[in-house]
């Protein structure tokens, strides 16, 4: 099946992403993700063959919100990089292009795709979320040499040399919440958190407990829900019987967040939440405005005056609306999320490492990016590090952005490093963590 044949306005209908990844899921294969971005410059400035980039991700499904998404940024990145050429590796250019797969965040699922991005479509590079899909492709993608880049920094592991994480701060983000509601809600103690049952959930939830406890939280509520649960409603009023100042959601999946703060409304809960990432688009449409006023999350909105003018971020928000925004082209009928933009942190640091290396073997782009003083990320500058964490340095840590909701719209009110704040803390939350067996080498 090859999109590029159709015209862009014979194809770019509503919701044509969706409805390729649901016919080819049906079919059991991968797409190639439709391209606006003609070849005629690119065809005119390229001179190596094409690198292949895959997206191996829950295109459908509960947590098709982390996934789905992600396909238009990562073609917006494609589109500038092959306008411009293509990829430069060592004196020639290449163009990308960028196939996807729907796991529906299942391991068997993940592995099909992995096997068919890989023996099929030649891919050097997989896009994903992670969790139970990580665990299932790490040994045949080990094996085969090719870097995947989780969401997650939970899936980095020593034995999964070609796993990289990091860009979208996640689990870092959920240790640093806690750290900044204490220095700005000093007076407030009682700190509860949940999530799903899952991979990611499990662990990410162990590194922000260990976190909370660290800056001096009392931990009143530290459970997880079954990932098939539907009715939240005895969640969360299990959560509310200990009495929080803070409810926060850690790695819960977005239509789970919104169920869960539609009940913190409804069961008349007045204080703080705190959650890795809020749709405020699905969430207002269970809640008042002012209910979700000072909400904090870690996914930022590129329209928000924190990161200047001109700047990546402005240009990327304006070329999203214009392409897949109301009335757009490629129109989504959605505002843009975080989710839009969030894959495209890793595939743009692993491009630049490519280039930096002069070559696509991952050996050397991995040794390439570590050896580097800092790394341009679209979050700001980002180094490689987690061994203390994950027994790799395969985690890329750019600044990590906290932002809260003001009257219904998410603004940036802070970005903070990483390193220093952890390295005072890291022996009492590894404990924690190891306590929960939920480090690296315990999994």
């Amino acid at each position: 099946m090859n999109f590029r044949k159709l015209s862009r306005r014979d194809f770019f209908t509503a919701s044509s992403i969706a409805v390729a990844a649901a016919a080819a899921a049906s079919a059991g294969r991968s797409f190639e993700v439709p391209s606006l971005i003609g070849s005629a410059h690119a065809a005119t400035e390229a001179t190596g063959d094409p690198i292949h980039i895959g997206f191996l991700a829950a295109l459908s499904g509960p947590d098709a919100g982390w996934g789905l998404p992600g396909l238009t940024g990562n073609q917006i990145f494609i589109d500038r990089v092959n306008a411009e050429g293509g990829l430069k590796v060592g004196d020639k250019r290449h163009p990308l292009k960028m196939f996807a797969f729907d796991d529906e965040a299942t391991g068997s699922k993940a592995l099909q795709g992995a096997k068919q991005l890989v023996l099929e479509n030649d891919v050097k590079f997989i896009s994903a979320i992670g969790g139970n899909p990580a665990d299932a492709t790490h040994p045949f993608l080990s094996k085969m040499k090719v870097v995947y880049a989780s969401l997650i920094s939970t899936d980095i592991k020593p034995d999964r040399p070609y796993l990289i994480a990091g860009g979208d701060v996640t689990p870092r983000i959920d240790m640093l919440r806690p750290f900044y509601h204490r220095f700005v809600n000093p007076n407030l103690h009682r700190w509860a958190v949940i999530s799903q049952d899952d991979t990611i959930g499990l662990t990410s939830q162990a590194w922000e407990v260990g976190s909370a406890l660290s800056d001096g939280w009392d931990v009143v509520y530290d459970e997880h829900y079954a990932i098939e649960t539907t009715d939240f409603a005895p969640v969360v009023t299990a959560v509310l019987a200990t009495k929080p100042d803070v409810v926060s959601l850690n790695l819960s999946y977005p239509t789970f967040v919104v169920q869960i703060i539609e009940q913190l409304y409804l069961q008349g809960y007045k204080g703080l939440i705190s959650a890795n990432y809020l749709d405020t688009e699905s969430i207002l449409q269970k809640v008042p405005v002012e209910y979700l006023e000072g909400a904090t999350d870690s996914f930022p909105l590129f329209d928000d005056p924190w990161w200047g003018s001109p700047s990546w971020q402005e240009n990327f928000i304006t070329e999203w609306n214009a392409r897949y925004g109301p009335g757009a082209p490629e129109d989504v009928h959605r505002q843009i999320t975080g989710i839009d933009w969030d894959h495209v942190i890793t595939l743009k640091v692993w491009a630049e490492g490519v280039t930096l290396a002069g070559t696509v073997d991952p050996d050397a782009v991995l040794e390439t990016m570590r050896k580097q003083d800092s790394i341009p990320s679209i979050l700001g500058p980002a180094t490689m590090r987690g061994k203390d964490m994950w027994g790799i340095d395969n985690m890329i840590s750019p600044p990590i952005p906290i932002n809260e909701v003001r009257s219904g719209t998410k603004r940036v009110q802070a970005q903070i490093r990483f390193e220093d704040w952890f390295e005072t803390r890291k022996e009492q939350i590894i404990k924690v963590v190891r306590d929960k067996g939920q480090m690296f080498d315990q999994r």
